[in-house]
Order: C-alpha cells, then structure tokens, then sequence
C-alpha cells in the first residue's frame, strides 16, 4: 500500500476529524494517504461512541483516509495493531514508554496518551476504504477526572503539533510497509500489550471475576483465563476493574 501523508488538510475547528473524512469520502474527493488535521475538535469519538474532547491547539487530532485496502473484515484488526504500534514507535522515538491497552488505547505509567477510532468501508466482506482517527495527547496538563497524560507531562517539554505529526506519519509508513498481515505486527502487538500474563479484575455479563490475558484470538478479541476456561471477549462484553 503506498505511503500516507503527502497530502496534509488542516482544518481550524471541526466536529470529528472520522467525520469529515467519511463525508469527503462520499462525494468521491478524497486521495489515498491524505492526512486531516483539526486545532479544535468540538464532537471527537472513542470506541463505544464515548465522547473525546481535546482542548483546541494542544494535542494531535488527526484522520488517515486509506484507500484500497482490500482486508477481510475478518483480519480487520490488522489495522488496529498498525496503528497501535505506530504511537508506541513514535513515542519510544521521544523516550516515553508506552503500552497497550487492548484494544486501541496507549497508555503511559497507567494513564492514556492516545486513542484510536477506525471506521471501515465495506463491500461484501471485504473492507475498501478505512478511515483511522487518532487523538494524541501532546501540549494539554490538565484532563479532569481523567486518566491521562500526555507528551508535555511526560517529558516537560513543550512540542510542535507540526513536528508530532510528521514524526508519527514516518513511523506510520515505516510499519506500513510490513504489511497489514505482518506477523510481526502480530507478535508486536502482544509484546506491547498491557497486563499481558498477569492476573488481574475483569467484569463480564455474569460479573467480577479475577483473570489473565492470555493474547487475542483470530479476529481479535481478547482471550482471558477465567476459572478453567478460556474465553474470548469483544470490546462490549469485558471491562477492566484493575
């Protein structure tokens, strides 16, 4: 697949990034590789449809339009390792250690610094075109009742929006460049993924339990030690307590 970012489209305030992206998409006026860039993003998603405010100017907020994808829906979460292991590239690059967490958050010393939202289009069973929204937390100190971190607070260094984003554009291609069905994205994932092979507190539909992840499954889904059996769950069917 060739490379992305050789066309960069910066917007000064927009509702969602995957939005726009998507409605340029429909009326057929959109390049492979094209990267959408908003200051301010008043209406940002996360997984779930769960709201992501960013404050305006401070953090990357970025959409990546792919074109030709031509990926089983089946294999869908080859996207999300991409992705995943690009921020985890791009942060190693400025000394920040990160992790995982399944299935496309990053996390720093147990905070978010990122999260990912990617949105297919299909025909048949096949996924065409996808659209990668990231938000990154780079300039912001102050989240709330969040969890979070970001660049700044990590290192005490005021960056460049600009200079994130081409630094996590390079580290984009240089893992696009393996493949979408790289087994080293593969095996990546799982090197980088939180609370791997540790014991630790879930809660499914029958309710708490203590567990161990133990990796994903084919498509996906987490796979987790409970009691004697090992199940797989979907991002709407576990949620992480510890």
């Amino acid at each position: 697949m060739e490379q992305i970012g050789r066309k960069i489209v910066r917007l000064e305030s927009i509702d969602s990034t995957n939005n726009y992206t998507a409605n340029l998409i429909k009326s057929g006026d959109l390049d492979h590789g094209t990267v959408i860039m908003a200051v301010e993003q008043t209406g940002g998603r996360g997984q779930m449809g769960a709201e992501w405010l960013v404050k305006p100017g401070e953090n990357l907020t970025i959409s990546v339009f792919l074109d030709g994808v031509n990926l089983s829906v089946a294999n869908q979460f080859s996207l999300t390792r991409l992705t995943s292991l690009s921020i985890i590239d791009f942060l190693a690059k400025i000394n920040i250690p990160a992790v995982i967490k399944w299935p496309n958050d990053v996390f720093v010393g147990g905070k978010k610094i990122a999260g990912i939202l990617i949105e297919n289009n299909l025909s048949g069973s096949t996924i065409k075109k996808s659209v990668i929204g990231i938000g990154l937390n780079v300039n912001q100190v102050e989240f709330g009742e969040l969890n979070a971190t970001s660049v700044f607070l990590e290192t005490n260094l005021h960056r460049s929006i600009d200079e994130i984003l081409f630094s996590f554009i390079r580290c984009f291609n240089e893992r696009l460049t393996q493949g979408l069905m790289s087994q080293t994205l593969e095996n990546e994932y799982l090197e980088n993924l939180f609370l791997l092979n540790i014991k630790c507190q879930f809660e499914d539909k029958d309710g708490v339990f203590e567990g161990v992840i133990l990796g994903l499954d084919p498509i996906g889904q987490l796979k987790i030690q409970k009691s004697d059996k090992v199940m797989s769950y979907s991002l709407k069917e576990i949620r992480f307590l510890s």
